[in-house]
């Protein structure tokens, strides 16, 4: 049985959040694992809203946004115009951790 994985992406730095990106999108085109899923952190929305390019690579993949951390900085409606679905994301990992999801932080 393959893994299942969660991309973490909440560096500041775009290069951290390119290589997440890369490797999880790799991964499920490659079918590395059973099934990847991404979630967006902090500072990782803001790299995400300054970088088209990366933002358009991850969009087709659904990732989630923090609603949280999205709200605090005021940019949840432009995350979520832009494609990105805008949850309260904690709850939502912790029950992938359990269910055997393995997390990858960037």
């Amino acid at each position: 049985m393959k893994a299942k994985v969660v991309v973490v992406l909440c560096s500041t730095d775009e290069q951290v959040i390119r290589t997440g990106i890369m490797y999880g999108t790799n991964a499920l085109k490659k079918n590395w694992f059973e099934d990847v899923k991404f979630i967006v952190f902090g500072g990782g929305q803001e790299v995400l809203l300054k970088n088209s390019d990366l933002l358009n690579s991850l969009l087709e993949f659904k990732p989630l946004a923090c609603k949280f951390v999205a709200d605090e900085k005021g940019i949840g409606d432009i995350l979520s115009n832009k494609g990105l679905e805008v949850i309260y994301v904690g709850e939502t990992l912790s029950n992938l951790i359990n269910e055997g999801w393995t997390p990858l932080v960037f």
